[in-house]
């Protein structure tokens, strides 16, 4: 029943296989019923596929979900990684096989928009973009801008209609945090991307045109503006949660709801000992939300610690992070977050409870570029 091309109907009280089949097949335009599907199912699936078991060895509440069967594995893979798609939308990055140049590729069913593909500067020679973010639904406007993390701390931005050269923003090696996430809010009109220990967020305005001094000297010279993340009043729940991660490694992420609503997730993994080779593997461990005060000035931004984003879910991954509403589409779960990279799965803030996929032996992973479409066109 896990296949696109099972015919098996066991557990549904439907007649229609058919109409079985599509909902939990990758394919189709609710992939995540079939994540949904998984992570409900209670100790095994009924053809031994799927066993899952509460994993004792957690710092915290953690369901392990071990995927015995190669193609069921492989339609897991292509269904978180396949994103949320709205209207048609595709994207995709590659490199030009010439001269390592990326590549962005815009395809759409949407017949106002036209398919797009977009040649960026080329990166330096070693490098790999990280992750990427543009200012708004690709079209041939000077003012559309797209911006890259790339391997290690750097952050870089062009316009690919205007002069399309990338602007080098000299962060120093120490301020950004090496696999933190930059993104575009559409609220601010500005990339932000967290400091490395996620008490600050760097930004870039793009209030400024490219011919004006602000944005060629100021920014060109790496010089970004800074605000200040003042966590006030922490319950005192936070302080042991945070004791109980204190060994795992940590990623900031910012992301931003369709109604312009920023948060911060901190992302917690922890090494732990691959049985079959005595090396190491990261395994996520927990995540922790933090929503900015609508009342924060420029300079400085009171956040506030939540369990509880509502119908919203989050998804991250090697692509710019996003958020929408869970009621959207089917399959997806509200108050969760979705991950995917060195591990996929769900993470349910109201149980915080952290479901994760395993193979016969080690975690599930795929770090393939895009794990998921940048957010802003599908708003």
């Amino acid at each position: 029943m896990f296949s696109s091309t099972t015919s098996h109907t066991s557990g549904w009280d439907s007649d229609d296989e058919t109409k079985v089949t599509q909902l939990l097949s990758s394919e189709p335009a609710y992939p995540f019923l079939l994540i949904e599907y998984i992570t409900n199912i209670q100790n095994s699936s009924s053809d031994g596929r799927v066993i899952v078991y509460d994993d004792d060895s957690s710092k915290g509440k953690a369901t392990k979900v071990t995927i015995k069967d190669k193609k069921l594995e492989k339609e897991v893979i292509e269904a978180m990684t396949v994103g949320f798609l709205r209207d048609g939308l595709k994207f995709y990055l590659s490199y030009r096989s010439s001269d390592h140049q990326p590549v962005i590729t815009y395809e759409t069913s949407n017949p106002k928009l036209e398919n797009l593909t977009i040649h960026l500067p080329s990166v330096p020679t070693g490098t790999k973009i990280h992750n990427l973010a543009m200012s708004s639904i690709p079209v041939q406007d000077k003012d559309w801008v797209v911006g890259v993390k790339l391997s290690g701390s750097r952050v870089s931005l062009c316009r690919p209609f205007g002069s399309s050269k990338w602007i080098n923003m000299k962060f120093m090696s120490q301020c950004i945090n090496p696999l933190s996430s930059l993104m575009f809010s559409k609220r601010d009109q500005r990339f932000y991307i967290p400091s490395y220990g996620g008490n600050y967020l760097c930004y870039l305005d793009l209030n400024s045109k490219e011919g004006d001094d602000h944005f060629n000297s100021r920014q060109e010279n790496g010089q970004p503006s800074f605000i200040d993340l003042d966590y006030e009043n922490l319950p005192e729940s936070v302080f042991k949660q945070l004791a109980g991660v204190s060994s795992c490694s940590k990623t900031d992420h910012l992301v931003e709801s369709p109604t312009g609503q920023l948060f911060l997730v901190k992302w917690f993994v922890e090494d732990v000992e691959d049985l079959c080779d005595n090396t190491p593997m990261h395994v996520t461990k927990k995540f922790m939300v933090f929503r900015a005060n609508e009342a924060s000035d420029e300079k400085k931004k009171t956040m506030i610690y939540t369990e509880h984003i509502g119908d919203l879910c989050i998804f991250l991954g090697h692509s710019e992070a996003f958020c929408i509403p869970a009621s959207t589409s089917c399959g997806l779960e509200p108050n969760c977050i979705y991950f995917v990279g060195n591990n996929f799965g769900v993470y349910d803030l109201t149980t915080e409870t952290c479901s994760t996929f395993y193979t016969s032996v080690r975690p599930l992973k795929n770090v393939s570029f895009p794990y998921w479409p940048p957010p802003t066109p599908i708003y």
